[in-house]
């Protein structure tokens, strides 16, 4: 027989799809009477730009917040001059409180519930997969999304890979790039960068042994045309044995 303590069973409700949807509060995730809460979409300048969404709270996790944020009055973002931008008054508390909510409720909030250009569009369980870093990687290009592989391949290669150079521009701009794609901070970092895919299962990678090599931008066009031959030939060559 499969045991479980009282924090196994709490954790796997918290990260489990919600079923009974529209009657399951987001923020304790009893099963019971809720109030509905709609949030209707507002335009650029406010959180709720091109999405709109619903939470269900019951009475006592209802009567923890603020009365004042369920009003959704609208006040001004920022005026460009001719137009007064809007959002709604207390939009970041919402926001706040979504946060701490247990995954299962933020999913029906952010997922499930969204409306918009701005909304999510995974399954509920993918969703909630996808933001403790378990989602396969087949399913996260299923919808688009960088994997948990390529986010930590991206991120323990790319700063200490030998392809990586730091390219001069004929405008004097530069950047570092390796020559299949991946790019990262301008001193060969990847922290705070947007994740690159290249780096996942790269044929190529060997870890360099001295500082960044600097190239100009016609060194490099030859370079990154000798490394995509010498890759397409490594790949013939795995492929015939």
């Amino acid at each position: 027989m499969n045991y479980k303590n009282k924090e196994e069973d709490i954790m796997d409700k918290n990260n489990t799809a919600i079923i009974n949807v529209g009657n399951t509060c987001c923020n304790c995730l009893k099963e019971t009477k809720v109030h509905n809460i709609h949030i209707g979409a507002m335009g650029y300048g406010s959180g709720f730009d091109n999405f709109s969404t619903q939470i269900d709270l019951c009475d006592e996790c209802l009567s923890s917040t603020n009365p004042e944020w369920w009003k959704l009055e609208r006040k001004i973002a920022f005026s460009d001059g001719d137009y007064d931008f809007k959002c709604y008054e207390y939009e970041d508390e919402i926001f706040e409180f979504v946060k701490q909510m247990p995954l299962a409720g933020q999913e029906l909030f952010w997922g499930r519930y969204g409306y918009g250009a701005c909304a999510g569009y995974m399954s509920g369980q993918d969703w909630i997969d996808y933001e403790l870093g378990i989602l396969p990687h087949k399913k996260c290009k299923k919808y688009g999304y960088y994997s948990p592989q390529e986010k930590e391949a991206y991120h323990k290669r790319f700063s200490v890979c030998d392809k990586v150079k730091f390219i001069i521009y004929n405008d004097n701009s530069n950047g570092c790039h390796c020559p299949f794609g991946a790019f990262g901070n301008n001193d060969g970092t990847s922290e705070g960068h947007q994740t690159q895919s290249g780096c996942y299962k790269c044929k190529m990678f060997k870890t360099r042994k001295n500082k960044i090599e600097t190239m100009t931008r016609e060194d490099f066009d030859i370079y990154e045309l000798e490394n995509k031959l010498i890759l397409k030939k490594l790949l013939k060559e795995m492929k015939n044995k």
